[in-house]
C-alpha cells in the first residue's frame, strides 16, 4: 500500500512533517497487513484542558458525591492539595471520590458532561479516525476515569476504541473507593498496557510528563505542545529526544 486512506490522508493535512511521516508509517504498516499499535493520552492531548477535573467540580458542585458535607469548594481544595503531593495518588483519589454512586449514574453522567465538553481538538479527533479506518489499533490511555474517557470517545465517533482509564472495583451496580492498580499513570501506564494490551505501542502521543514512561516504550513517540507554552517541561524534552512536536 502506497496511498493512505482517504479519511487519514486528509487528517494529516493539520500536521507538521514530523508528525505526519509519524501516523503515515503506522498506517502504511497496517495496509501491508500488520495491526500497528498506538496509545494516546486524553487530557491535554485529544483535548484541552482536564476533563476528569472539570467532571469532579460538576459532581461537588451539585451535591452529587455521597458523603460530602462540606461546600464543593472543600472538595476542589482537597483534591489540588493531593495532585500536589502525588499527582498519580490525586487522580486516583478524584475516582474514588465517586464511592457510593451506582455505576449505571456514573455511566450517564459521563456521557452528558462528555457531551457537553467544549475543548475536543478536531485534528484530533479526525486523526484517530482516520487511524482506526485504516487498521491501527488504537487505545486511550488516561490517568482519568475510564467511565469518563469511554464516553468522551463516544463522543468523538469512536465507541470501538479501548480506553485503559482509573477505575474502581464495582460491587452490586455501586463504585466501592477500591482503585483498581495499576493506577494509569507515569509507570503505571506502561504497566497497565503490558497488562492488557501484552505489547507495547509502536507509537505514543502524549502531552505531559505523566505520559513520559509511555513514550519512553513506544517505537516511536510524538508530543503535543500549547503555542501558549512554549517552554513546557514535556516540549523542552522532546527537543532533547528528538520527539516531534505537533502545536495547537
Amino acid at each position: 500500500m502506497s496511498r493512505l486512506p482517504t479519511p487519514l490522508g486528509e487528517a494529516l493535512r493539520s500536521f507538521n512533517p514530523a508528525c505526519r511521516r509519524a501516523f503515515r508509517a503506522l498506517a502504511l504498516r497496517a495496509g501491508a497487513g500488520g495491526r500497528p499499535l498506538a496509545c494516546f493520552d486524553a487530557d491535554g492531548t485529544l483535548w484541552a484542558e482536564d476533563i476528569g477535573e472539570g467532571m469532579l467540580r460538576w459532581l461537588a458542585a451539585g451535591g452529587l458525591l455521597p458523603g460530602t458535607r462540606a461546600p464543593w469548594t472543600h472538595v476542589w481544595a482537597e483534591y489540588e492539595a493531593r495532585v500536589r503531593e502525588d499527582r498519580c495518588a490525586g487522580y486516583a483519589w478524584a475516582v474514588a471520590k465517586m464511592e457510593g454512586l451506582r455505576e449505571d449514574d456514573v455511566v450517564r453522567w459521563s456521557r452528558q458532561f462528555a457531551a457537553a465538553w467544549p475543548c475536543y481538538r478536531p485534528a484530533m479527533v479526525r486523526l484517530l479516525r482516520g487511524l482506526c479506518e485504516a487498521g491501527v489499533e488504537v487505545v486511550l490511555v488516561t490517568a482519568t476515569s475510564r467511565w469518563l474517557v469511554e464516553a468522551a470517545a463516544e463522543c468523538m465517533g469512536l465507541p470501538s476504541v479501548r480506553v485503559l482509564g482509573i477505575e474502581v472495583r464495582v460491587h452490586g451496580g455501586v463504585l466501592t473507593g477500591e482503585v483498581v492498580r495499576p493506577v494509569t499513570c507515569r509507570a503505571g501506564k506502561v504497566e497497565a498496557i503490558r497488562l492488557h494490551l501484552a505489547r507495547m505501542p509502536d507509537l505514543a502521543v502524549g502531552d505531559s510528563a505523566g505520559d513520559l514512561e509511555m513514550l519512553e516504550v513506544a517505537g516511536r513517540a510524538v508530543v503535543v505542545g500549547r503555542r501558549d507554552q512554549p517552554r513546557a517541561e514535556m516540549v523542552l524534552l522532546a527537543r532533547e529526544r528528538g520527539w516531534p512536536v505537533q502545536w495547537f
